[in-house]
């Protein structure tokens, strides 16, 4: 009995440090990416389109889940003598997991999303590598500047929706996850008093990048020759500003929570399940209501994932608690 409950203790440790609802949620992106490219005519003859759909979800799902875990399992890595301090529930603070364990995990995530962009081709290995890249640069220098660290997570996550295919036109959903991810890491900055602070400099400094990036995007769409917005119909073409007007929602609703505990968790799962509705709305907009259907319960399903995590945490979580 004290084996297996041992056993059950590694694996709910494990998940906890790959963030699995947070991994669900960038897997979504990448699996919406694939889709729209997937529409493109232009994709007919290459390995996105070829490849049967189930496999290119899937290849897609695991990009996206294997580059979070990488940036999720590092993150605790490098913050693990801080966290003996700070945060003593995570995996490492409380022993659940060994450094040598959680190294493997971290590392076996990178390669796992590699072998998945390899079903896309060699571009897209490329892409991959350089969007762990900008990962591991955030985790190592991009966190001692908080304007340029949380731009270039941003840029990293906006970036993973081309690894399917780097020729993407229509980069308005790329431009939709970076300020999301820029809003949502801000936010958590402020609330969880990180160091350094992100004052008004950095804030407005943070502005004016992620502006310039989104700026980027814009110009990079016209030039492809990308349409201004789906043409979709009526009001359902409205949507995506409809996902955004929830997690807005939901990002208030988490900063007026009792205490920080509670509004950290609360914009981590609103984080979690942006991806989901957005894909969803973006779906209605494009005129594909099966697949917006099939977007909006995979968010309910993030949900609720991420409700449950955060049970589990509570009960496995405390320092020593596991032990007895």
């Amino acid at each position: 009995m004290v084996a297996m409950r041992l056993s059950l203790v590694r694996i709910f440790a494990a998940l906890q440090l790959m963030r699995i609802p947070l991994a669900a949620g960038a897997a979504v992106n990448l699996m919406f990416a694939t889709l729209l490219a997937r529409f493109d005519h232009s994709t007919a003859a290459l390995p996105i389109s070829t490849l049967p759909l189930w496999a290119a979800l899937l290849a897609a799902a695991v990009i996206g889940s294997g580059l979070f875990g990488f940036a999720a399992g590092m993150n605790d890595l490098l913050d693990v003598r801080r966290d003996h301090t700070f945060q003593r529930n995570r995996p490492l603070s409380t022993g659940r997991l060994t450094t040598a364990q959680a190294t493997l995990l971290t590392f076996t995530a990178l390669l796992a999303s590699m072998i998945g962009a390899s079903f896309f081709g060699e571009t897209s290995i490329g892409v991959a590598m350089f969007t762990a890249f900008g990962i591991a640069m955030w985790n190592t220098m991009g966190r001692f500047v908080p304007a340029i660290g949380l731009l270039m997570l941003g840029l990293a996550q906006a970036g993973s929706f081309f690894i399917p295919w780097m020729e993407q036109p229509f980069t308005l959903p790329a431009s939709l996850i970076l300020v999301q991810t820029i809003s949502t890491g801000s936010l958590l900055h402020k609330v969880l008093e990180k160091r350094p602070r992100l004052d008004r400099s950095a804030t407005i400094l943070l502005s004016v990048l992620s502006a310039g990036a989104v700026v980027g995007l814009t110009w990079l769409s016209i030039r492809r020759g990308a349409d201004e917005w789906p043409s979709g119909e009526a009001w359902f073409a409205l949507a995506p500003i409809g996902a955004v007007g929830i997690f807005a929602w939901q990002s208030a609703r988490a900063l007026a929570a009792r205490n920080t505990i509670e509004t950290a968790d609360a914009l981590r799962r609103a984080a979690a399940t942006f991806p989901s509705i957005a894909a969803a709305a973006w779906m209605l907009s494009l005129g594909r209501m099966q697949w917006a259907v099939v977007f909006a319960i995979f968010a309910a399903f993030v949900w609720g994932l991420s409700w449950l995590a955060r049970e589990v945490n509570d009960m496995i979580g405390q320092a020593n608690a596991w032990r007895g």
